[in-house]
């Protein structure tokens, strides 16, 4: 409250499960396990349990390698369904040099 009351604006927090560092809300990419598949959330609203993840390879590499995901959304990752994740975050880093 007292934040509020000084005109300090605060901002949702979440983990990134790759390189477990804490980042804005709007910062982060939400993957979420949606009927036994691993969708990318863009507009941070789909239903189910999600995990969140910066908009780099390297952390998407280490969250693969530590089984972040299995683990944040309690289901098991495929090979096909990393290749489109990987695909997607390559595109997002892309984006972001532009």
């Amino acid at each position: 409250m007292l934040l509020k009351r000084l005109g300090v604006r605060m901002y949702p927090v979440r983990t990134c499960v790759g390189c477990r560092q804490l980042g804005n809300r709007a910062d982060l990419i939400r993957i979420v396990n949606n009927q036994g598949f691993l969708r990318v959330d863009t507009q941070k609203s789909l239903s189910g349990r999600g995990s969140w993840l910066h908009p780099s390879s390297k952390c998407l590499e280490i969250a693969v390698e530590r089984s972040a995901f299995a683990r944040a959304l309690k289901s098991k990752m495929d090979h096909e369904q990393v290749k489109e994740l990987t695909n997607f975050i390559e595109q997002a880093e892309k984006m972001l040099k532009n």
